[in-house]
């Protein structure tokens, strides 16, 4: 009787199976790296959203300081408020436009600008918000130079 040996061949079933591992596990570290990544925007948009809201609350108690000095100052001086305000609001009053005017430090270069004016409406003097928002402070330079070999 002859001896009948089945073989069974493995190597092809063995490279698929590798390859599929080794795609499973590439897909695993993109997918890890795509949410670190998320997980930075996410806290920087944290820190940026709280800064803004920071110097937000810091603009309303100077909108509530300078309603009170306006209020403070038709009361006692309803013909020329002027020098009141600048008494009471400091550097922040413009008398020559009639402006409250006040930037707020946030982070990355960037302030919080608030401007109030006075307006005049139907005869009556009301303190109005003319300018409620982000500007940049500081000038930035995007880099422009690229380290390429020039073959030397």
């Amino acid at each position: 009787m002859r001896n009948r040996r089945r073989s069974v061949n493995l190597g092809s079933s063995s490279l698929i199976l590798i390859f599929i591992v080794l795609c499973l596990g590439t897909f695993a570290l993109l997918s890890l790296s795509s949410a670190k990544k998320d997980l930075d925007l996410a806290e920087r948009n944290e820190q940026a959203v709280a800064e803004y809201y920071r110097a937000d609350g810091k603009g309303e108690e100077f909108l509530m300081e300078a309603d009170r000095a306006f209020s403070q100052a038709l009361e006692k001086h309803p013909d020329n408020p002027d020098a009141f305000l600048r008494e009471t609001l400091g550097d922040a009053w413009n008398g020559e436009r009639k402006q409250a005017e006040i930037q707020i430090p946030m982070a990355n270069g960037q302030a919080l600008s608030i401007v109030l004016g006075l307006s005049w409406e139907e005869g009556e003097k009301q303190l109005k918000v003319m300018e409620w928002r982000v500007v940049n402070v500081e000038d930035y330079e995007i880099d422009q130079n690229l380290p390429v070999w020039d073959g030397q």
